[in-house]
């Protein structure tokens, strides 16, 4: 009896050792490939951060989702966006510091996406659009290091103003002029958005198409269109911090209200061209307080209606120009303006 107990004991302790052996032998196993996968994993992520600073967010799920919403707008947008990011951050692992704070914070790929987002929305040929968006991307990316070193003498982010002067320097030559304006694009983009339709319709009836519009908002921040684009915008921003996306929708929301009280067109309003440059000044100056964030959205204003008074393609431009007015009124005459923020173009907080 005694000699049954020692052997039925004994196989315990060999099944016992045989799995631990195993366990380790598999955790060892996993830890190895995960040593292996660490820098693939370190570039992805990156590449997801650099292009979640579009809407002033170092976080590569906001990233991810910014190529989704573009994905279900126009796939074709999707991958200039890829093209434009991947080519600035090639040319930033080639020639930048690697320990310099624009490479830590993520900042250099996102407006050479933005530059090839220009180049494929006012051109229609591929071939053609492809050509200006890598060469767009590449000079956007050297601008961006030049401005960010000129501007941190203010102490202020370079935003998207090179992808902005890039586009503004290749428009006159290679757009083409029968580009669709941004009524008749989310015309076409509403039409596809019969989920997001289902989605606004738990809303009360007479708060729908305001909520839309101001959703919509969001949307040509990408150069994208319409409300499931704005929402999928709008998600991203509520993964890196609830709180932006509050500002988002603040900022879009004021926007329209303003531009409804100036008189501006109906298919305008809808279109969502009203709300995108107030989103972003908002998310750029809100860390200054209410006040400052107010300020930048009505010169954000005051600035689209002189451009377009002009007849000149604002873009991202207002927001920037808005943004650095407030900002350096704040470092001039507010103490909460502090230095450890003098070398990030998009400070998280």
């Amino acid at each position: 009896m005694k000699f049954e107990r020692r052997l039925i004991a004994g196989r315990f302790i060999c099944v016992a050792l045989t799995i631990a052996t195993r366990v380790k032998l598999s955790s060892l196993t996993m830890t190895i490939a995960i040593r292996v996968d660490t820098d693939a994993t370190i570039q992805i992520r990156s590449f997801a951060r650099s292009i979640g600073q579009i809407v002033l967010q170092r976080n590569a799920a906001t990233g991810g989702i910014l190529v989704l919403a573009l994905l279900c707008f126009s796939p074709r947008l999707a991958c200039a966006l890829l093209i434009g990011t991947l080519t600035g951050n090639v040319l930033a692992h080639i020639f930048d510091d690697h320990g310099s704070p624009t490479t830590l914070n993520d900042l250099h790929g996102f407006n050479g996406g933005l530059a090839a987002l220009a180049a494929f929305t006012f051109i229609h040929d591929d071939s053609r659009a492809s050509a200006v968006a890598i060469l767009a991307a590449v000079l956007a990316t050297g601008l961006s290091n030049r401005l960010t070193r000129a501007l941190s003498r203010w102490n202020l982010p370079a935003y998207s103003s090179p992808a902005v002067l890039v586009t503004w320097a290749w428009l006159p030559l290679f757009a083409d002029p029968s580009v669709p304006n941004a009524t008749a694009r989310v015309v076409a983009a509403a039409n596809a958005d019969s989920l997001v339709s289902v989605l606004f319709s738990v809303a009360p009836a007479f708060l729908r198409p305001g909520l839309q519009d101001i959703v919509a908002g969001l949307a040509p921040i990408t150069f994208a269109a319409g409300p499931a684009a704005g929402a999928l915008i709008l998600v991203g921003l509520l993964v890196a911090r609830p709180s932006r996306a509050a500002w988002a929708l603040g900022g879009s929301a004021l926007g329209l209200a303003l531009y409804t009280f100036v008189g501006t067109s109906a298919g305008m309003l809808q279109s969502g061209t009203c709300g995108f440059n107030p989103a972003l000044a908002a998310l750029a100056t809100c860390r200054f307080g209410v006040k400052a964030a107010l300020s930048a959205i009505g010169l954000t204003l005051l600035i689209e209606l002189a451009a377009s008074a002009v007849g000149i393609p604002a873009m991202t431009a207002p927001f920037v120009l808005a943004s650095w007015a407030v900002q350096l009124l704040e470092q001039r005459f507010n103490a909460r303006a502090n230095n450890k923020d003098s070398h990030v173009a998009h400070a998280q907080n």
